[in-house]
């Protein structure tokens, strides 16, 4: 397909997703970093639980509906017809993102802390968190920084040319383990000097998410790749390094 003389086009998804994302970017990073306490959720008791619990489960939800055929699909109603497969990766990088804004923004604060470091210890864990962000930022751009950034469909649409999606990544990070950017998100999560029992759910929730989600991906993958991925899996540990999930059971590399 053609997709030349649609610059504006590519122009306004392309400002709209990378300015929600970065946006989405730095409500995460102060939230985390404060545990919370500056959400701006009216509720209270029952109510505070149920839109909390809605709010939680929203994004690894949609983020893995989005990512079958149906969800797709969907996802093809937000750009304009001619455009819609090309611009999936970018309306599906600013869903994404909004959800993390919602979810981040609209928490109803409890009050309640688990720890809360003073300085000089709550500069290490600062530190420990701006380095867990690197982990997270090197691990997308290793895996393909255009998919990851939602960059791929808009720069698409606005060169005129047909999607072409990177390959199975196995270098950097990912010749360490599978699936370093699911384990740095959690890593963000956890490194925080002002731990609530609000983050404790959070990063609990999405830990367990990020441990487990990644299983449908490699499905997906294997079906992809076949053969190379398979051999990719028997080399090279799942979440956490010397431990590998290749055959589908735990085992010391």
């Amino acid at each position: 397909m053609d997709l030349s003389g649609n610059k504006p086009i590519a122009l306004f998804y392309g400002l709209l997703c990378h300015g929600i994302f970065l946006v989405a970017g730095a409500v995460m990073f102060i939230t985390i970093l404060t545990g919370f306490q500056f959400s701006v959720g009216p509720f209270e008791g029952f109510g505070a639980v149920a839109i909390n619990l809605l709010l939680l489960i929203q994004f690894p939800m949609g983020h893995s509906f989005f990512l079958s055929n149906r969800g797709m699909k969907v996802l093809e109603i937000f750009a304009p017809k001619s455009y819609a497969k090309t611009l999936r990766t970018t309306v599906y990088a600013t869903i994404a993102s909004i959800q993390l804004i919602l979810l981040f923004t609209f928490w109803n604060f409890s009050g309640v802390f688990i720890w809360q470091m003073e300085t000089p210890a709550s500069l290490s864990m600062i530190i420990l968190n701006l380095l867990s962000w690197a982990l997270l930022s090197i691990s997308s751009i290793q895996a393909g920084y255009k998919v990851q950034t939602g960059s791929l469909g808009w720069t698409s649409v606005y060169q005129g040319k047909t999607p072409v999606f990177p390959d199975m990544p196995t270098r950097g990070l990912f010749s360490i383990i599978r699936q370093p950017i699911y384990l740095s998100f959690s890593l963000v999560l956890w490194t925080s000097p002002q731990m609530s029992l609000d983050l404790f759910i959070v990063a609990l929730s999405y830990s367990l998410y990020c441990y487990f989600g990644p299983m449908l991906k490699e499905k997906r993958f294997q079906k992809i790749y076949g053969k190379s991925f398979s051999e990719y899996q028997q080399k090279v540990p799942y979440y956490l390094p010397f431990i590998s999930r290749g055959s589908g059971q735990f085992k010391r590399n």
